[in-house]
């Protein structure tokens, strides 16, 4: 077995990362949900609708992952839900969403390399080209 290349990859690290990623993806679909009823800018909304439909996949697979392990899920909306809606401007607040996106990627990026379980790394590695996808459209 190789060791671990990031904290996350410890049972304590792996746990609290699905939890976090779970927390910051509600947050996420709650942003472009509230986000695509100020939209009237027809790019904006197929871009916020393309978004809410990958947080709320990304939800669905980290549940999966979460009862895989064994783990009760949390039911917390992360601080990003907070912060992105303080920002009145939806043309401003687009770009602080595609580094929520960001986020994403680099956690997951900094994850996989030492994941050893088959159904984690699939549904992540699934998770990570959602959020690729996403950031990519929002440019």
């Amino acid at each position: 077995m190789s060791a671990p290349q990031s904290p996350l990859n410890t049972p304590e690290g792996q746990a609290q990362l699905l939890q976090d990623l779970l927390s910051a993806e509600r947050a996420g679909a709650k942003v472009a949900g509230e986000s695509l009823q100020q939209a009237t800018d027809p790019q904006q909304r197929e871009l916020l609708e393309q978004i809410r439909q990958g947080e709320i996949d990304s939800c669905k697979l980290l549940l999966n992952c979460l009862k895989h392990l064994g783990l009760e899920p949390n039911r917390d909306t992360g601080a990003f839900y907070g912060k992105a809606m303080a920002i009145e401007s939806l043309d401003e607040r687009l770009p602080f969403v595609d580094r929520g996106q960001q986020w994403v990627i680099r956690k997951l990026r900094e994850y996989l390399p030492g994941c050893d379980d088959p159904l984690l790394r699939s549904e992540l590695e699934q998770m990570l080209r959602i959020h690729e996808e996403n950031s990519a459209a929002s440019h």
